[in-house]
């Protein structure tokens, strides 16, 4: 695809040599920093699995009866985990990569499971898009691209955004409960 782009640009424009050679640089730079903040987030993720972050979290939760963390209960710990790392970090992607490896300590086999893997991965998700505000790249597109002000951004984009995860997060329960796909 991104052959056939260059392709496509150079017929059409018929750039410099040089010019091909700083959007290409250009290019490179963006896509590149996509992929280190993913990578940090996988092994940040990954260096939490490692220190046993999940099982310190298990026992200062309840337990479902069975020895296990309950779905209700992981729901939320996937939710505000993934809330808290998207907060005070500000990447939803590092936060969503970040607890799912946190919370992977918990996703046991089928037959233990009181509700499916893609609830809690859903409410991984939906707590990673809580609590955008300053330190969200995301959250500086909306504001400049629509002409707001911090405190505007914050009392549109922020709120929105969160309460759609929190709606998001009510939902999952419910079907979890309704439709639990073990």
């Amino acid at each position: 695809a991104a052959a056939a782009a260059l392709r496509v640009l150079r017929r059409q424009q018929r750039p410099s040599r040089a010019a091909m050679a700083r959007l290409v640089e250009s290019s490179l730079a963006s896509g590149g920093l996509i992929i280190l903040i993913t990578s940090a987030g996988g092994a940040f993720g990954a260096m939490l699995k490692e220190a046993n972050i999940g099982t310190a979290l298990a026992g200062c939760l309840a337990t479902d009866g069975s020895g296990g963390i309950s779905s209700l209960h992981l729901l939320l710990l996937g939710f505000f985990v993934a809330f808290l790392l998207k907060f005070a970090q500000g990447s939803s992607t590092v936060a969503m990569i970040t607890a799912s490896a946190m919370l992977a300590t918990f996703i046991g086999p089928a037959e233990t499971m009181q509700c499916h893997p893609v609830y809690v991965a859903c409410a991984i998700g939906f707590g990673a898009q809580c609590g955008n505000w300053m330190n969200d790249s995301g959250f500086w597109i909306f504001a400049k691209m629509s002409g707001l002000t911090e405190v505007e951004t914050l009392r549109t984009w922020t709120v929105t955004v969160s309460l759609l995860a929190f709606v998001g997060l009510f939902f999952t329960i419910v079907f979890s409960r309704i439709l639990p796909l073990v």
